[in-house]
């Protein structure tokens, strides 16, 4: 990691999120276990780098296991990768567990405690797990009662916007050290489902590249605009409404003629199996398995 890499700083507020720790507890471990030792602004508040961002994602994982902070907070980030390796979590019993949790912190308007479980979930394992082992699951469970009128929409924006927050969160904190590729996020007009497209924002960041996430419901020429001032090699668009496949269609033509031919328009979400291959623009990659995006990631990346 360069020094360049090395010298980002992020607030307490921002590590509290990114790693699932309240404020208090972060505050707690400094002063009583001396776990990081944040540098300290202008003002006197803390700043902390990706290393501390690590090392604290290491102590809630390993904390959330039974261990004591006291008896762990002196090892080593290498002796706390050893301790995680020795002492793994059952992968599916975990996620559904997690899952549960969040469900039932939902199900009580407990805001708070979904926040912080759904932090946890990216402390315990890499983005692309938590995201289609905890976070996704839990969503579209919350997204099926709330259709069976057994959650209200104020439970479901509980959900999706603890959601929005953590994936903001990471997406932001991942691209402050992303040094690959450029490539837009976005959904074109009419299509306001975000969650899916912020979600894979967030891997690809994980991932090194340079991540723009522009959000949903933009027109065509506006991300075509965007991906020119850039430079971006790739443009991953989120199509989740049926109902609109000619429209949809449309757009995806007109953003090809915008741009120039080498930059690849990424197309995902359940609205895609409804379009036939055919009448794709060129250029268009379809993903419609949650490996694809990695390897299409990786495909771009050895390009360079």
């Amino acid at each position: 990691m360069s020094d360049t890499d090395s010298a980002a700083t992020y607030s307490i507020k921002a590590v509290a999120e990114a790693t699932g720790l309240t404020v208090e507890t972060l505050r707690a471990w400094e002063r009583r276990y001396r776990v990081i030792q944040p540098k300290r602004g202008a003002g006197g508040h803390r700043l902390y780098t990706i290393h501390d961002v690590s090392r604290l994602r290491r102590l809630h994982a390993i904390t959330a296991r039974g261990h004591s902070i006291g008896k762990i907070a002196h090892l080593s980030n290498d002796a706390l990768s050893r301790l995680l390796a020795d002492h793994p979590a059952s992968g599916a019993d975990a996620a559904q567990a997690l899952i549960g949790r969040i469900l039932g912190a939902v199900t009580k308007y407990r805001l708070a405690e979904c926040d912080q479980l759904m932090a946890m979930a990216f402390a315990l394992m890499p983005p692309f797990d938590a995201v289609h082992s905890v976070l996704s699951p839990a969503l579209r469970e919350v997204g099926e009662r709330w259709h069976r009128g057994e959650m209200s929409i104020a439970q479901e924006r509980i959900a999706s916007n603890c959601a929005r927050r953590q994936l903001m969160s990471l997406l932001h904190t991942f691209n402050g050290v992303a040094k690959g590729t450029a490539v837009i996020f976005a959904t074109l007009s009419g299509e306001r489902h975000e969650l899916g497209i912020l979600m894979y924002a967030m891997i690809a960041a994980s991932l090194s590249l340079r991540t723009f996430y522009l959000g949903p419901d933009l027109p065509a020429e506006e991300v075509a605009r965007c991906a020119r001032e850039i430079d971006a090699m790739a443009i991953a668009i989120s199509l989740v409404n049926h109902d609109q496949i000619e429209a949809t269609l449309a757009q995806l033509h007109a953003l090809r003629r915008e741009l120039p031919d080498e930059v690849e328009i990424w197309l995902g979400g359940p609205g895609l199996v409804e379009i036939d291959e055919s009448t794709l623009p060129p250029r268009s990659v379809r993903m419609l398995e949650p490996g694809d995006f990695e390897q299409r990631v990786g495909l771009l990346e050895a390009a360079r």
